[in-house]
């Protein structure tokens, strides 16, 4: 019977911080909310608007709401997430990576691009390797349909260690985003 109690409680701890170890969040931009996604609870996020991640089509450069995450260690790897207002359809998510260009990196070797449908939502990714600042990188970007006028994309960037050590965060949190359902929608 103590054995048991021992391997109950030995359980519910495992539980506890397991289920401790991740904080959802939901993406909010221009007063309506867009998806939620599931982040390391060890992580540093941050929002805040940043200029050059949207392009319009005549090549003005716009602010956008962006969503950034990186472990909290200090290791080189950036996730960044978020909704452009000039790209509406996911069959346009291949020209706007192409536009993003010099902004993220050098030097960038596509190995693979995939389309395919996740949580009800169609999904673009491309992965491949560049450059920044002279440096290695792996890159994966997921372009999501979220409703009919409105994709979201999800960025990581880093040395190929770094995320092939935070591939299961990683993939959690690109798997983990739901669209959120606006009433006005």
């Amino acid at each position: 019977m103590i054995k048991k109690a021992i391997c109950f409680t030995i359980c519910m701890l495992i539980w506890t911080i397991v289920a401790q170890a991740e904080v959802s969040v939901t993406y909010t931009s221009q007063g309506k909310q867009h998806f939620s996604m599931i982040i390391p609870d060890d992580w540093r996020v941050n929002v805040g608007s940043e200029k050059g991640v949207s392009r319009t089509v005549e090549g003005e450069i716009r602010s956008v709401r962006l969503m950034s995450a990186m472990p909290s260690d200090g290791v080189p790897l950036w996730f960044g997430i978020w909704v452009p207002e000039d790209l509406e359809k996911i069959e346009e998510a291949e020209d706007y990576m192409d536009s993003l260009g010099l902004h993220l990196l050098t030097d960038v070797v596509t190995t693979e691009r995939k389309l395919d449908t996740v949580h009800s939502m169609k999904r673009f990714s491309v992965s491949g390797t560049g450059k920044k600042e002279g440096e290695a990188m792996d890159f994966y970007a997921a372009f999501f349909q979220l409703t009919q006028e409105h994709v979201a994309i999800a960025i990581y960037i880093g040395p190929p260690e770094t995320t092939s050590n935070y591939r299961d965060e990683l993939t959690v949190m690109i798997r983990s985003l739901h669209p959120v359902i606006n009433k006005s929608e």
